[in-house]
């Protein structure tokens, strides 16, 4: 039997193990300290020293890219995704 919902996967690039330090600034202008742990084109998968709402904007700058602005698109306790914004 099949289900009448429709399950739909979006295929993601392939993503980078890392582990740096960063300083995030969030939508309100606050600095948080943070880490990067996983990076690919299109985002990054973080820490935080604060838990950030989901769809807040932060700003960070990422060793080999430069300043970005990133949507944050999931999150639990400390730890987010973020998609990186075209400005």
């Amino acid at each position: 039997m099949q289900s009448s919902a429709a399950i739909s996967y979006i295929p993601r690039g392939p993503r980078w193990a890392c582990d740096f330090e960063v300083v995030f600034t969030d939508d309100r202008g606050q600095d948080l300290a943070g880490r990067v742990v996983n990076i690919s084109e299109d985002g990054f998968m973080a820490e935080s020293a604060a838990r950030l709402p989901l769809y807040s904007v932060v700003s960070v700058t990422l060793p080999g890219r430069g300043p970005v602005r990133a949507e944050v698109r999931w999150a639990v306790d400390w730890r987010f995704g973020a998609t990186i914004l075209d400005d």
